[in-house]
C-alpha cells in the first residue's frame, strides 16, 4: 500500500514538474517574442528624404544624416518609393503600394496593394487616407485601420490625376495631363459632412494647362504646367490660378509670360511669397503673381520648403524659410537655400537621387 501511494504522489509531481516547466519555458519564449517586436523611439522631429531605395533622416536641430533608417528598423529596403507625407504620427510612403510607417521608431505598420501607378496620398478624417492613381484615373480611399481599400472615386475618363490637396470638407486634385495627352481640369471630393464620412465626387473646374500643384493660402493656389517641348500641341506658358474653396469659382488668374514647364508651387510661411521650378531655375513671385523674378538658375525637379533656426551670429538665433533644391546636375545633392540671407547654407549629399523630402516639425 505504502508502495502504491509512494508511486501516486511520484507521478503527480511529475506532471507538476512538467507543466511548471512548459510554463517556464513559453513565459520565456512569449518575453523574447516581445522584446523582439520592441522599436525604440529614435525619430520622430526631423527632415526625412526619400529616395528610390532606402530613406534618410537628420533629427530636428542636428546636421548628422542617419543613413537607411527603414532598412536599419525593419531589415528590408522599400524599393521604388516616389512620394512621402506627414500626418500626426505617421509618415506614408508610396511606390507600387501605399506603406504606413510609426514616425517615431519607423517600424512599418502595414502596406496597402491595390494600385496602378499612385502618385501622392493625402489623409483625412476619420482614420482614412486618399492616394491619386494616376493609370486608373481614380482616387482610391484607404482605411487606415483595416489597411484596405474602401473606395473608389472616377476623376474623368482618360485623366490623370497626379497632386491632392485638403481644404475644409474637400480634397481639390489636379488632373496634370501625361507625356501624351495634356488636361485642364480640377475636381474636388467631399470627404466629410460633420461627423459623418464620406468620399463623394463633388465639383469640377476647368482651369490651365496640365495643373500639377498647389498650396492653401486662405484660397487654393494652383500652378499649371502649360505645355512644353511637346509634338503634339503648340506650346503654352504656364499660369496661377486662385480657386475659392468654398464654391469652387476662380478668384483670379495670371499668365506666367515667358514661363514654361512651372512645377513644385510652394509657399513661404507667411504666404507671402510663391515659389516653384520651372525652365531655368527657381523662380519666386508675389501672391497676385504680377511680380515674377527668377531666383536660383538649376537644373532640379524638387522643390521643397521648411522653417529653421540658424545663427545669426554668437549669441542670437534666428529663424528662416530654408528651400531643399535637388540638383539633376549632381545625382543625390540637395541645396539649402536660407532665404532671409538669400544664400546657400548648405550642401547635404546622399548615394541615390532624392525623389521626396518632408518634414516632421
Amino acid at each position: 500500500l505504502m508502495a502504491s501511494l509512494f508511486l501516486y504522489l511520484f507521478k503527480i509531481m511529475k506532471k507538476l514538474f512538467i507543466y511548471f516547466f512548459t510554463f517556464l519555458l513559453i513565459t520565456s519564449c512569449s518575453e523574447e517574442s516581445e522584446e523582439d517586436l520592441y522599436f525604440p523611439n529614435d525619430y520622430g522631429k526631423g527632415t526625412y528624404f526619400i529616395t528610390p531605395q532606402n530613406i534618410n533622416f537628420i533629427p530636428k536641430g542636428s546636421s548628422e544624416i542617419q543613413n537607411n533608417i527603414f532598412y536599419n528598423v525593419n531589415g528590408f529596403n522599400l524599393l521604388n518609393s516616389k512620394n512621402a507625407s506627414v500626418y500626426g504620427s505617421k509618415l506614408f510612403i508610396l511606390n507600387n503600394e501605399l506603406n504606413i510607417i510609426d514616425i517615431n521608431n519607423f517600424s512599418l505598420l502595414g502596406s496597402v496593394a491595390g494600385f496602378s501607378n499612385p502618385q501622392m496620398s493625402s489623409a483625412i478624417s476619420q482614420n482614412r487616407i486618399f492616394v491619386t492613381d494616376k493609370e486608373e484615373s481614380l482616387v482610391k480611399e484607404v482605411d487606415l485601420l483595416s489597411y484596405e481599400i474602401i473606395s473608389e472615386i472616377e476623376t474623368g475618363v482618360n485623366t490623370s490625376p497626379s497632386f491632392i490637396l485638403n481644404k475644409l470638407n474637400k480634397s481639390f486634385v489636379l488632373n496634370g495631363g501625361n507625356t501624351s495627352l495634356k488636361d485642364s481640369t480640377l475636381i474636388t471630393i467631399t470627404y466629410k459632412d460633420s461627423l459623418v464620412s464620406l468620399a463623394d465626387f463633388s465639383g469640377n473646374l476647368i482651369i490651365g494647362d496640365n495643373p500639377n500643384s498647389a498650396v492653401n493660402s486662405g484660397n487654393i493656389y494652383i500652378l499649371c504646367k502649360g505645355v512644353y517641348n511637346s509634338s503634339n500641341y503648340p506650346n503654352s506658358e504656364a499660369s496661377i490660378y486662385s480657386i475659392y474653396p468654398d464654391d469652387l469659382s476662380v478668384s483670379f488668374y495670371e499668365n506666367l509670360s515667358g514661363i514654361f514647364n512651372a512645377h513644385n508651387l510652394i509657399a513661404n510661411s507667411s504666404s507671402t511669397n510663391f515659389y516653384f521650378l520651372a525652365e531655368g531655375g527657381v523662380y519666386r513671385t508675389n501672391k497676385l503673381a504680377t511680380n515674377i523674378n527668377p531666383l536660383i538658375s538649376i537644373n532640379a525637379n524638387l522643390l521643397r520648403i521648411n522653417s529653421e533656426k540658424y545663427a545669426l551670429n554668437d549669441s542670437t538665433d534666428a529663424y528662416s524659410d530654408f528651400l531643399f533644391i535637388n540638383d539633376l546636375d549632381n545625382i543625390g545633392h540637395i541645396y539649402k537655400y536660407n532665404i532671409n540671407l538669400s544664400n546657400f547654407v548648405d550642401t547635404l549629399i546622399f548615394d541615390n537621387n532624392i525623389v521626396d523630402i518632408c518634414f516632421k516639425n
